[in-house]
């Protein structure tokens, strides 16, 4: 099986387009989203649309979905821009579609794979998992129950064991960097950000998963342009700091 799994796409519809397109070429056989469908970007319905009609597709609830269903409560855990984004993004959001993200969980277990946004320990906390927090990534991993975790939220790909061993640290994950899985330690992996990349190549990432040849191969989506999602930005009341990330 050949699984896609991607995360943060943040309402930008132009970057959704350019993964399915990139990865149905690859020949996908199934996908996994992390969440953060909405936040962000101009278009949030029209994502969650075309999510919804992905076909064979895992998805859970990131916090931005979660925002949007409990507005007053998140302006304690986001900062002013993030809230505007998200006061924004709920206000246009269409019920159908908040019917939809309302029903999402915040894991999914899937063979020896698991799903979730942040972590796997106490997943509505979202904390960020990044490389120097080796106790709460033992916690997520001792808490998934599965051999291999995806986690988004960060926006920036990694890999790392239970022992806190990075094996693809210098690698920069660009385009085309795999991970052979020979290893019997449990293993967090994060496929980067589709919407809104944050790492120091700032272009979309995805992961892609072959349960034949047991590896991980990051792909990026090098001639995806931000600059149209930026001017879309630019036209709506979402706040400007959105459409600097892109280009920045």
């Amino acid at each position: 099986m050949r699984l896609a799994v991607f995360s943060d796409i943040h309402g930008n519809l132009e970057a959704l387009d350019l993964f399915i397109e990139h990865s149905r070429a690859l020949d996908v056989d199934r996908y996994a989203c992390l969440g953060d469908i909405v936040g962000y970007g101009p278009n949030p319905n029209e994502c969650i649309s075309e999510i919804r009609a992905m076909g064979k597709i895992n998805v859970v609830m990131g916090n931005h979905e979660w925002a949007c269903l409990n507005l007053s409560e998140s302006s304690a855990f986001m900062n002013s821009m993030a809230y505007d984004a998200i006061t924004w993004t709920s206000k246009h959001l269409t019920d159908d579609n908040r019917k939809y993200i309302s029903g999402l969980g915040n894991k999914i277990e899937m063979g020896p794979f698991s799903f979730v946004h942040a972590s796997a320990f106490q997943p509505y906390k979202w904390e960020y998992l990044n490389p120097g927090k080796s106790l709460r990534i033992m916690l997520c991993l001792h808490n998934s129950g599965t051999h291999t975790t995806f986690v988004g939220h960060t926006h920036r790909p990694m890999i790392v064991d239970s022992g806190g061993r990075q094996p693809l640290v210098d690698s920069g994950f660009e385009d085309g960097v795999s991970y052979l899985d020979e290893s019997a330690s449990k293993i967090l992996v994060n496929p980067g950000s589709i919407g809104q990349p944050r790492d120091r190549i700032r272009k979309p990432c995805y992961a892609m998963v072959d349960t034949i040849t047991n590896t991980i191969t990051w792909h990026r989506l090098n001639n995806y342009d931000p600059k149209v999602t930026a001017r879309k930005i630019l036209d709506t009341d979402l706040p400007v700091e959105c459409a600097y990330y892109l280009t920045s």
